[in-house]
């Protein structure tokens, strides 16, 4: 809970002290008057004042804004030249957009980082989404999918890319994904209750994509496959039940799903301690090492499956960029991640997936409190771009009381060449403020139901 607490004050900390120095820098370039820079909102902590700037720390960490001379039509507008409302609609285009193109500067530039490091790039996103092993007893395994159906569809959203999948299946309500199918030259339709899944997700919803190896990736701590000493890297040649040998990917993993509470031995290679070898690419006869015998029984999981308790591995391929490139790359990675948060927007705002998608405060704290707790300051560091990525997004949505909205009335008044009168803008930012506060109090309540069972407590 201590760790939560502190990433998540950190992550905002952050993301509100870049966005609004975004706001403060452009205003102070523009020579407009700065009266507040507030990170927090009221009841202020502490403060000092400074060149005639108040700085200040407040209570609420959820935000924090930047208070401008004459800002506004009330009775404090002198008219002085230094007063926002002074200056012309580009200059106050200008503050209005300085804080989201803050969060996206500090997206690409964390990115860009990452890919000057080093990244992995998973291959399997950019194939067609062909289903590999169907887990027994799974819902797609019930609904009658099989082993090399190719999904067209979901939601009616047009499916060509393992992305799109997870992308399409984790905005669709999950209590009735609809699925199409292509099998045999015919179409075929198909109705997912996912609704006591946790995450509308390929490997929770019983499908996988089809590895060329059968590779541990990763081992559950007091798994049957810990146990049995299973190791990350070991590669998997076979698993035999009752003398029936099963090979490669696809029936590997149908073995052991349909094998709760049965013995399987399993034949897998080690690598040779500190042995580097590209795993997908090597042949195995070229790589010392030794061929193991392992008895795992696997247990039956929440959804009525065998398990053992390893992730497979995936091919991947190890890519760094020098400086130019990695900027590049990162520009390109932030737009494709732009496209899916405008993606996922339009469907919800068509009806083709939940708004329950959204995420708040509370959902945002316990992820940072993940990233935290892998010890890994790169993970820590990639969920902040992303966070800092989507904040921008959010803030240059056209909604009243955002940036968005301040920037849509501007162009507005800059295509009709006259201002709105106070009276309409003030309607116009008190329907935003509304609409606000009830989005907020939306997404809290959603986090809180992911958490807390409210149909239990009071139906």
């Amino acid at each position: 809970m201590i760790t939560t607490i502190l990433a998540f004050i950190v992550v905002l900390g952050i993301l509100i002290t870049i966005h609004e120095f975004g706001h403060f820098a452009m205003a102070k370039l523009l020579k407009i008057r700065v009266l507040v820079f507030s990170l927090g909102f009221p009841p202020k902590l502490v403060g000092f004042t400074h060149g005639g700037t108040e700085y200040r720390l407040g209570l609420i960490p959820l935000g924090g804004y930047v208070k401008m001379a004459g800002e506004t039509f009330d009775s404090e507008r002198e008219g002085a030249p230094d007063e926002f409302l002074s200056h012309p609609r580009w200059h106050r285009f200008l503050v209005a957009i300085s804080g989201p193109f803050m969060n996206i500067f500090l997206a690409i530039a964390i990115f860009t980082f990452s890919f000057i490091q080093g990244v992995y790039e998973p291959r399997y996103l950019t194939e067609a989404p062909v289903l590999g092993p169907i887990t027994a007893n799974s819902l797609v395994d019930s609904a009658g999918m099989k082993t090399g159906d190719r999904i067209l569809s979901v939601q009616g959203n047009s499916v060509k890319t393992w992305q799109d999948l997870e992308i399409a299946l984790a905005t669709a309500p999950k209590d009735s994904i609809e699925i199409q199918v292509a099998r045999n030259n015919k179409q075929l339709d198909f109705i997912l209750d996912a609704s006591e899944i946790d995450l509308a997700i390929p490997d929770l919803l019983g499908f996988r994509f089809t590895r060329p190896k059968t590779v541990v990736g990763s081992i559950s701590v007091d798994s049957p496959a810990h146990e049995a000493g299973l190791q990350a890297g070991d590669e998997i040649l076979s698993v035999e039940r009752n003398g029936k040998r099963s090979e490669g990917f696809n029936s590997i993993i149908h073995l052991i799903s349909d094998s709760k509470e049965i013995p399987l031995v399993f034949e897998i290679f080690r690598p040779a301690k500190g042995v580097q070898y590209d795993v997908w690419q090597t042949p195995r006869t070229d790589v010392p090492g030794k061929i193991l015998h392992l008895t795992i029984t696997p247990k039956g999981n929440d959804y009525g499956w065998g398990v053992i308790g390893f992730d497979p591995d995936f091919p991947k391929a190890w890519e760094k960029y020098g400086f130019p490139e990695a900027v590049s790359q990162s520009i390109r990675h932030n737009y494709e991640t732009a496209g899916i948060t405008f993606q996922i927007i339009g469907r919800i705002l068509t009806g083709s997936a939940t708004i329950r998608n959204l995420s708040g405060p509370i959902e945002i704290a316990q992820i940072s409190g993940k990233a935290a707790r892998t010890g890994s300051a790169r993970i820590f560091l990639e969920f902040l771009g992303l966070v800092s990525l989507q904040l921008g997004i959010f803030n240059l949505l056209p909604i009243p009381i955002l940036d968005g909205g301040v920037i849509l009335l501007l162009i507005i008044e800059g295509s009709i060449r006259r201002d709105l009168s106070i009276n309409l803008k003030e309607k116009i930012v008190q329907a935003g403020f509304v609409f606000l506060i009830l989005l907020m109090g939306f997404v809290v309540f959603n986090d809180l139901s992911k958490v807390i069972d409210f149909e239990r407590i009071f139906g």
